[in-house]
């Protein structure tokens, strides 16, 4: 895997982490403000990563016509 693979895989790989963690707490209660806002900051770390990666390789793009999936939450 090249640096920016690497680099990104790590970023999605940590808020995955993180996301998961979030879910747990939200099942029991309210997560602190601190874990909030470090959530929020890696998903801008990992939206900006994202946005520069597809910029330089194009790789991640998706067709032309292609609409990103949406996953409903169980209610």
């Amino acid at each position: 895997m090249s640096q920016p693979h690497t680099q990104l895989a790590t970023l999605l790989r940590r808020a995955q982490w993180m996301l998961d963690e979030a879910a747990y707490e939200l099942g029991g209660k309210q997560p602190p403000a601190t874990d909030r806002h470090a959530l929020a900051e890696a998903l801008d770390e990992l939206a900006a990563a994202l946005r520069e990666y597809s910029d330089e390789s194009g790789e991640l793009t998706t067709a032309e016509n292609a609409h990103p999936a949406i996953v409903e939450a169980e209610r």
